[in-house]
């Protein structure tokens, strides 16, 4: 997702550079690559994220039954 907004600020630049040096539109260099220009997410991030957030609601209900037992036992 980096990727797509890196790419779209260069071509921004690119363009606001041939705007004011009164450059032709053709000064602007094309990519090699044709890539996909719709941001992807990365697999393994997001299976990280939805671990740290499983993780997270673990670690509370794991400490909230603590807090009752405690509550209970006195």
């Amino acid at each position: 997702m980096l990727k797509y907004f890196r790419r779209k600020k260069k071509r921004k630049l690119y363009q606001q550079w041939v705007e004011r040096a009164s450059l032709s539109p053709d000064a602007i260099p094309r990519e090699e690559v044709a890539e996909d220009m719709t941001p992807q997410i990365d697999k393994q991030q997001s299976h990280l994220n939805i671990l740290s957030i499983l993780l997270g609601i673990s670690l509370v209900v794991l400490f909230a039954g603590l807090v009752l037992l405690i509550m209970y036992s006195c």
